[in-house]
């Protein structure tokens, strides 16, 4: 039979019907489409975690401008407590900062606005050496309703930018930003031991 539309008897086909007929199953575009998913997943995580990068960015540039930012005049060491009692008001966070005063002396804290974040400023020397810390509540920072953190995978972010060393942690809620003109292993080192 030359030119049959019929195939042979003993040749089975690829497709397949499902237990009740409605759906047929064809392997190869099962395979695509599970390709498909799967590529999707990781460009999604990958564009999440890149959106979290550039927050911390702008968050960073900003922060070093208020570091270089001269700071008005020095009325002295201000006491911890009233410290934190400030950016508990401003940012609704609880911190808890540290109390050696023969290492810490806390010279300034101010409000300060980064797009439509309020953000608590926290100006103090270590060992003579200035640095400004950047509080902000972690939903503040992150889409509405997005409460995890920015970084899941790792405690700190560090780096140096602009000749300024910063460290990025998150804790219980708050998400913090240390800068200084320091090296970035003092300035890492710092937090580590007194922050977290």
């Amino acid at each position: 039979m030359v030119g049959s539309s019929r195939e042979s008897p003993g040749k089975r086909t690829a497709e397949k019907t499902s237990l009740f007929g409605l759906v047929s199953f064809q392997p190869h575009l099962a395979i695509v489409l599970i390709f498909l998913t799967l590529t999707l997943a990781v460009v999604g995580v990958r564009v999440s975690q890149d959106s979290g990068i550039r927050r911390v960015d702008d968050l960073v540039r900003e922060a070093q401008r208020a570091f270089a930012a001269p700071q008005k005049e020095d009325a002295g060491a201000r006491d911890p407590a009233d410290v934190e009692a400030r950016v508990r008001e401003w940012t609704g966070a609880r911190i808890i900062l540290p109390r050696d005063e023969e290492l810490f002396a806390y010279t300034g804290f101010s409000r300060e606005k980064m797009g439509r974040q309020t953000v608590a400023a926290v100006r103090f020397t270590f060992s003579g050496e200035p640095y400004l810390l950047m509080v902000v509540r972690r939903e503040m920072i992150g889409d509405e309703g997005s409460p995890e953190s920015l970084f899941s995978e790792s405690g700190f972010l560090s780096g140096e930018k602009d000749g300024k060393a910063f460290v990025f942690w998150e804790r219980e809620g708050v998400s913090y930003l240390l800068v200084t003109g320091t090296e970035l292993e003092h300035a890492f080192d710092l937090v580590r031991r007194y922050f977290t």
